[in-house]
């Protein structure tokens, strides 16, 4: 069988939700991979792997990779179990001109007898990405061969169409006559013809020539045809736009080409990470090769190797480009990128934070773009978010995930803050149980036999309860959970202290009575920057005089709080909603203008939640599959690994500590 052009059409017909046709010209290049070789020797204008008029790239097909087509057609194949094949045919649409407007191509597998025993669909769309459907399961019939069963649809391709649906196949000989056609099957009924047909031509010179004169733009007017046609589907005849959902399927492979907007970014992105001071970074791309960043310093050596980024898709360098470190970790939890070593990866790029935001060159541009995605991500902390009601949709969204799914990861004590590790071989239960009994001493308690202490933010429970089985002290703890509520409840009449402990709840700023102590840990982060003041002057109106109030929380670096102000960043916009990290010039500020309480003690050790983070991480990743049958999807988990990930860097660099401060109401106990 020879390669040769086949010049015809390809057509599109809809059957609804409403009825449209058109189509537009086009010719298509049946080409014998076998013959490539000679084919590319012989004529001048057809090169493989070359520009030429009519060009042949291996990187546009398949997995972008620069390996000949033909062997990864065979590999396909091969892990499908298809042997019985002699010759691979594709019928595609190379580069014209340097031009690419592939949006589909079939890559044949005949037999000896010129049988077709499968073919490999190759479907493009218009965001960079690639669907490709093993199709070995052909029927013949008078007109060619066609597919046994439909495939599912897995690929957004069409911004008329969600990814419902699945396609049936027919091919006829490859002949002088082209004709291909996919229906797009939705409720059993076709939704969608799509059909290429054309006569053949032989493939050499004078033929492409004729041609080339007789359709010279016709790779450069097909996308505008194709755009006027969507214009006139939604504004002319109103039909819905749906947005496009996450691709993805076990019977296709989802694979992605750049596009011009991927290539631009991709030199914004890359000319920034060239000015890495500190820390060596590896990025893969999806073609098999790398660029690395950064000079070797003691961070690699210190530690092996590189930080790497496997780029998954090219759309990664738009969306960095466009939103900065929001878009790092969006585009993780969207599988856009992976690496072997998450915390290293963000070790390296907060450890060159500065030189990646300072303007300079083809960097000033990228961090221009990154500072006009920072202006649209402005959230004034005046806003309403903290108030009681806006608190309370705030802790359902991160705390009423699910007791289970905090269990897959926390200790026994169910603690979901820093531990304190008193040696390095302290497990993480015990330093939990270590931190409970450094922040109740720190309370007073043991000198006040009969005490009542109050704890704002009940976690699920540990803490309450463990003050009650210390000290002759009765305690309320306030909650905004349902989720832990009802735990803790429980598990207070479990351990028969129902009696000595009541969960309640509450926002802090609706506690009544007073109390000789008060313990809050890490629900500071959840009082926002507005109500710090009255965060204090809720802990003297609740005290006794003389009383204490301990409260651990996170810490930002001073120097960083006024930019951190002026941002959402990636927690509080995928995982903490609301929250916000103080820094402790902003907390001392508060507490002398809206109280008389005085910071007696401060105690930091940051280094302990690292090694907190890095055990949750480790435990939730060994359950990952328990996860799944609790019901959590892929993205989800994606986005948890990297949360505990991305806290562990900033404690690790101390960009972030955690502490104990401990406030004193003035008078006599």
């Amino acid at each position: 069988m020879k390669s040769r052009i086949y010049v015809g059409t390809v057509a599109h017909a809809r059957r609804g939700p409403v009825e449209h046709r058109f189509e537009y010209p086009v010719y298509v290049f049946a080409l014998d991979l076998d013959e490539l070789p000679e084919l590319s020797a012989r004529h001048a204008w057809l090169g493989v792997n070359r520009a030429r008029p009519v060009s042949l790239w291996d990187r546009d097909y398949l997995d972008g990779a620069a390996i000949p087509l033909g062997a990864r057609l065979r590999s396909i194949l091969a892990e499908r179990g298809v042997m019985d094949f002699s010759s691979l045919i594709s019928v595609t649409m190379p580069r014209l001109l340097g031009h690419a407007f592939n949006p589909v191509s079939f890559h044949h597998a005949f037999r000896a007898d010129g049988s077709l025993t499968a073919v490999i669909a190759e479907v493009n769309n218009t965001m960079g990405e690639r669907c490709i459907y093993v199709l070995d399961d052909l029927v013949s019939d008078p007109h060619g061969w066609s597919t046994r069963m439909p495939v599912k649809k897995t690929m957004y391709v069409s911004p008329f169409y969600d990814v419902t649906g699945a396609y049936s196949f027919r091919f006829g000989p490859l002949g002088d006559r082209l004709d291909v056609r996919v229906t797009l099957e939705r409720d059993g009924m076709p939704a969608l013809i799509a059909r290429i047909s054309g006569q053949a031509r032989p493939l050499n010179g004078a033929s492409y020539l004729r041609t080339l004169m007789r359709m010279p733009l016709e790779g450069v007017l097909t996308v505008p045809r194709i755009a006027v046609q969507a214009a006139r589907l939604a504004w002319q005849r109103r039909l819905p736009v749906v947005p496009k959902p996450e691709a993805g399927g076990p019977e296709t492979w989802i694979t992605s080409r750049p596009g011009l907007l991927d290539r631009v970014a991709q030199g914004f992105v890359l000319g920034a990470l060239e000015a890495l001071p500190a820390g060596a970074l590896t990025i893969a791309f999806p073609a098999g090769d790398e660029r690395s960043f950064g000079p070797s310093t003691d961070l690699r050596r210190a530690e092996g190797a590189s930080a790497r980024i496997d780029v998954l898709r090219p759309r990664l360098f738009r969306r960095l480009a466009a939103d900065g470190d929001v878009a790092l970790g969006e585009a993780y939890v969207d599988g856009d990128w992976s690496t072997p070593d998450l915390v290293r990866v963000l070790t390296t790029l907060l450890r060159g934070r500065d030189a990646l935001e300072r303007p300079r060159g083809v960097r000033g541009v990228a961090a221009v773009l990154a500072g006009m995605a920072a202006s649209r991500r402005r959230a004034p902390r005046d806003q309403a978010t903290n108030t009681p009601v806006g608190s309370r949709e705030n802790i359902r969204r991160h705390y009423d995930l699910g007791n289970e799914f905090f269990r897959l990861f926390l200790d026994p004590t169910m603690t979901y803050s820093s531990a304190r590790f008193p040696t390095t071989a302290t497990g993480l239960e015990r330093a939990q149980e270590h931190k409970m009994e450094l922040t109740l001493a720190q309370t007073g308690l043991s000198h006040r036999p009969g005490s009542h202490l109050l704890e704002l933010g009940s976690g699920w429970g540990g803490l309450a309860l463990a003050a009650a089985r210390s000290f002759d002290c009765r305690v309320t703890s306030l909650t905004l959970s349902r989720e832990q509520l009802a735990f803790a409840r429980a598990r207070a009449t479990e351990a028969g202290l129902a009696d000595r402990v009541s969960f309640e709840y509450a926002d802090y700023r609706e506690a009544q009575g007073t109390y000789d102590a008060i313990v809050s840990v890490e629900m500071l982060e959840a009082v926002g920057h507005r109500f710090y003041e009255t965060f204090f002057a809720t802990l003297e109106r609740l005290l006794k005089p003389g009383g204490r109030a301990v409260v651990q929380t996170i810490l930002l670096a001073d120097a960083r709080y006024a930019t951190y102000l002026e941002r959402t960043d990636w927690i509080q916009k995928h995982v903490f909603p609301g929250g916000m990290v103080p820094a402790l010039s902003a907390l001392t500020h508060a507490m002398t203008r809206s109280s008389s309480l005085a910071l007696e003690r401060i105690e930091t050790f940051g280094e302990d939640y690292a090694r907190t983070l890095a055990l949750w991480r480790a435990r939730f990743m060994e359950r990952r599959d328990e996860a799944r049958a609790l019901g959590y999807d892929e993205k989800f988990l994606r986005l948890w690994e990297y949360y505990l990930a991305y806290c562990e860097t900033g404690f690790r660099e101390r960009e972030l500590t955690v502490g104990q401060l401990v406030f004193t109401k003035p008078g006599a106990a």
